[in-house]
């Protein structure tokens, strides 16, 4: 069979050709239609933000004078209208609400298949749909369901001014537009619920939190005066009337004077504790060493100065409130020297490392050139069981007798370093010391 010359025309041939370009053309413009929607849908943030960019994409590339999505909520038997796409006015806004009667969902869109109408001016049956045909000129009509793990949960609707305007090619276009819109709406709705829930969080803590500073505070004030009182006619009955008290009246009013001074730290440290909350934080540039040895002098009381040894190392200075840091310092230095009190030759140890450097929690969030402040004694220690009630109010791991304290002083620590956005933890076995750490935040201090 002899070949035909290359200079005569092959139709076969032609027409396949024009077919596979069509073909390809098509292919590529639904490809570029899908990548435009997934960028718009990147850029979004609201379920409304996301749809109307959607709306938006699929407009480019479909004969179509207006689209929307509307989301059902079988609950209520009510659909709402997310968004809209169409030049022109409507009554149809965005938020409106529908009874789900109004605008009955034909079976194949549960099954996951379209619905199509030629031409609405002979065959519209809803109220939605005459609504459109009338009042914005369609007349092609196509609605695609919107399915996530099997699940309907709203259509998309498109349509256009011509009759018969959708055929197959149109539609896969926008069913490729819809399953994705799908997911996206569904995922940024939960993680609208989950921020407004978070919010919600935040603020009844903040609430609740400010009530109780403020109830701390009127507590604290108030209990002030009657202990004053106590205070005072206990100091007046020891000056004028001791010799009228037998050994044990005088026993027992030394009880009672030893109590209300150990009630007056507990009320100033709560006092303190709830100020923390209300307190602008004022940061400026520290001299850490400089701070730790102004610390040290109200830290350790007469006497003390020469039983215990303090070896403070050069410390980087910080961003912090000084004012609050200095109380951090003073609580964690009063609590070595205190826990060291039986120790026969108490060492304690203040210097810096880089966070790479030690063992920092999994929970807490420390950059690895963040420096981490280290205060280390070689006193009683404590019992890591019981380490997660170590910075709460009242919380304390040794009985009174031996040590005391008003359970109060780790807990303003903890609060001091979490408003500068840094992190404190401890490590410690009993009868072998304990080692404090803290951060400073981001904006503290870094190598």
């Amino acid at each position: 069979m002899s070949r035909p010359p290359d200079s005569e025309a092959n139709p076969v041939l032609d027409d396949r050709v024009e077919e596979r370009t069509r073909r390809l053309r098509t292919y590529a413009r639904r490809l570029e239609l899908l990548r435009e929607v997934d960028h718009a849908i990147l850029r979004a943030e609201s379920p409304t933000d996301i749809a109307t960019a959607a709306l938006r994409g699929l407009h480019g590339f479909l004969p179509a004078i207006r689209s929307s999505v509307t989301m059902f909520c079988f609950d209520t038997n009510e659909a709402e209208i997310l968004a809209m796409y169409r030049s022109g006015e409507t009554e149809l806004k965005p938020g409106m609400r529908i009874p789900m009667d109004h605008m009955p969902t034909p079976k194949p869109l549960y099954e996951g298949n379209p619905v199509f109408v030629d031409d609405l001016s002979v065959s519209a049956d809803t109220v939605i749909q005459r609504r459109l045909h009338e009042e914005e000129g369609v007349r092609s009509y196509m609605c695609l369901p919107m399915r996530v793990d099997g699940e309907l949960i709203g259509i998309m609707n498109v349509g256009a001014s011509e009759p018969s305007a959708y055929g197959v090619h149109e539609q896969q276009m926008a069913q490729e537009v819809a399953n994705p819109l799908a997911i996206a709406i569904r995922q940024a709705r939960l993680t609208e619920q989950v921020r407004r829930h978070s919010d919600r969080l935040e603020q009844r803590v903040a609430e609740r939190t400010e009530e109780l500073e403020s109830f701390t505070y009127s507590v604290s004030h108030d209990l002030r005066t009657p202990l004053r009182a106590i205070d005072g006619y206990a100091r007046l009955l020891m000056e004028r009337s001791s010799d009228q008290l037998d050994e044990e009246g005088e026993r027992l009013l030394g009880v009672i004077y030893e109590n209300t001074q150990k009630m007056g730290r507990l009320i100033d440290d709560l006092l303190s504790l709830s100020r923390l909350g209300r307190q602008e934080l004022r940061r400026r540039e520290i001299d850490m060493r400089g701070l730790v040895e102004e610390a040290m002098g109200e830290a350790v009381s007469d006497g003390e100065e020469e039983r215990v040894t303090v070896q403070v190392s050069d410390l980087p200075s910080a961003s912090a409130d000084r004012a609050m840091l200095r109380r951090v310092w003073v609580n964690l230095l009063s609590n070595a020297i205190k826990f060291t009190r039986d120790t026969e030759a108490p060492r304690i140890n203040v210097y810096a490392v880089a966070a790479s450097d030690c063992a920092v929690p999994v929970e807490e969030e420390v950059a690895p050139g963040q420096v981490v402040y280290v205060i280390e004694d070689n006193g009683a220690g404590f019992d890591d069981r019981y380490i997660d009630k170590l910075f709460g109010v009242f919380q304390r791991l040794h009985d009174d007798t031996d040590f005391q304290g008003t359970g109060v002083g780790l807990a303003i620590v903890d609060r001091v370093i979490r408003r500068h956005g840094g992190c404190v933890w401890a490590e410690s076995k009993a009868g072998e010391g304990a080692t404090f750490y803290f951060t400073l935040g981001a904006d503290g201090a870094s190598v």
